[in-house]
């Protein structure tokens, strides 16, 4: 691994060198060993972190915004498929010490753990200062009112059932050669979605149990459309 190239390309140098290396080392690789190198202790740190960061951001951004869309907000930014973005965008998969093909890379949820890790990492090199400078710099293009105020499919479904039935809508998840399949039910009515990931295709699932429910109520393709990545 090319540490310095990395380093000048996330505009951050560690002072300890180690946490960066056990922060791109996953578990499958041989060099995590039984010593604890990997990046899971980091990842759970970074997790904790990253959350924090965005939520007090979003707070600051939007003064005049509720609980509600602060909470959707941070779940649309805090999402595998967002930080597998953000990842890619810093060249992460390069660098990674992984064992598997690079497509199993790309797309599981390795670069968004990783990403989590790296946060964690700097935060303990560098203090709480310089991981929220980090956190802010990377998700700042992400922050753009537009993209925010498209709701989580299975969110919207989850209000919309509480509010009307008083249920919660239920999921199956069967996984395929192609992806995933989701079954969700509520209340009687069904619909089945299909994705990449597991998450991707509750989300399809919800999306169109919704639409199904609300076809002749104007309006619910557009609060249901998928956000621009």
């Amino acid at each position: 691994m090319d540490l310095q190239a990395f380093e000048d390309k996330i505009g951050y140098t560690f002072r300890n060198r180690m946490l960066l290396e056990q922060a791109l080392t996953h578990p499958s690789h041989p060099k995590s060993g039984k010593s604890g190198r990997s990046n899971e202790r980091l990842e759970y740190l970074g997790d904790a972190i990253l959350n924090y960061v965005v939520a007090l951001s979003l707070f600051k951004r939007f003064k005049e915004e509720g609980a509600g869309f602060l909470s959707n907000a941070r779940s649309l930014l805090v999402r595998r498929e967002t930080l597998t973005e953000i990842a890619k965008a810093i060249d992460l998969p390069r660098h990674v010490l992984f064992c598997g093909t690079e497509e199993s890379l790309r797309e599981s949820k390795v670069l968004s753990n990783i990403l989590e890790a790296l946060v964690g990492a700097i935060f303990l090199d560098g203090g709480i200062k310089r991981a929220q400078s980090f956190v802010r710099r990377l998700f700042l293009p992400y922050m753009a009112r537009d993209r925010l105020e498209r709701k989580d499919p299975k969110n919207v479904l989850q209000e919309f059932c509480q509010r009307e039935w008083k249920v919660l809508p239920r999921y199956r998840v069967r996984r395929r050669k192609e992806g995933f399949v989701a079954f969700v039910s509520a209340a009687g009515h069904k619909a089945e979605g299909r994705g990449r990931t597991k998450k991707e295709a509750e989300e399809d699932a919800a999306r169109r149990l919704y639409l199904a429910i609300k076809e002749k109520t104007n309006g619910g393709a557009a609060l249901l459309a998928p956000p621009r990545m």
